[in-house]
């Protein structure tokens, strides 16, 4: 398990997004949390459950059942786990954030609600906040069920060449929504990187699933509040 080293930073803040080793499948999700402890410090992180609940870090340590997470004290990083889904680290002056954005997370907003969340805390507004978009399953790679056309806008799907099934883009549907919420679109940076198609680097829920593997594997994604 290594870290990317970035081009594109946000401010405010130490963050890295983590990717895969040879080795990597014999490791659990709490392994990666001890490891990842030893090499930088202490983390608090979630039990992750596609939900729309945000929580107060007060310190290191495991947060149940919730999906955002952030803090304002710079002693310890946020960590979020997701292997296709998209993580989302949001800086400020005053505070960091953490965030899972699976389609479950997207349409109960857990994004514009954790921006909110960081506004009224802080005595914020969306132009105080940066964001940058880790790696997660492209559009080329995510279909899905056409009924979700019911749930997200038309514009983030596109035909998947298969009758019933569309394509559908996570990252466009996170990068509107945080526009939405008050954040400059010239705040947000997308790195691009997609779990599905670079297995050499990334784990992949989608991959592993139509190669016919029963379990899987996460990446972490990490932010701390620097000077």
């Amino acid at each position: 398990m290594k870290l990317i080293e970035l081009e594109a930073q946000i401010p405010y803040a130490d963050h890295a997004f983590g990717t895969r080793e040879e080795g990597d499948d014999k490791y659990t999700a709490d392994d990666l949390v001890r490891t990842y402890t030893e090499l930088l410090g202490p983390i608090a992180h979630m039990r992750q459950v596609h939900s729309d609940r945000i929580v107060y870090a007060d310190d290191a340590g495991c947060f149940e059942e919730a999906d955002a997470i952030f803090t304002d004290r710079d002693d310890f990083w946020l960590a979020v786990k997701t292997a296709d889904c998209v993580p989302v680290l949001i800086s400020s002056q005053h505070a960091v954030a953490a965030v899972h954005c699976g389609w479950r997370g997207l349409e109960s907003g857990i994004l514009p609600k954790t921006i909110q969340t960081l506004m009224d805390e802080f005595n914020m507004s969306g132009v105080d906040l940066n964001i940058h978009i880790g790696p997660c399953i492209t559009q080329e790679h995510y279909k899905v069920d056409e009924k979700y056309k019911n749930i997200f806008d038309e514009k983030y799907f596109k035909p998947a060449g298969e009758k019933g099934y569309t394509l559908m883009n996570l990252p466009a549907v996170v990068m509107d929504q945080a526009v939405e919420a008050g954040v400059p679109r010239s705040h947000i940076v997308n790195s691009g990187l997609c779990t599905y198609e670079d297995a050499d680097m990334f784990h992949s829920h989608r991959r592993n699933k139509e190669a016919g593997g029963d379990d899987y594997q996460v990446q972490m994604s990490l932010i701390r509040l620097g000077d």
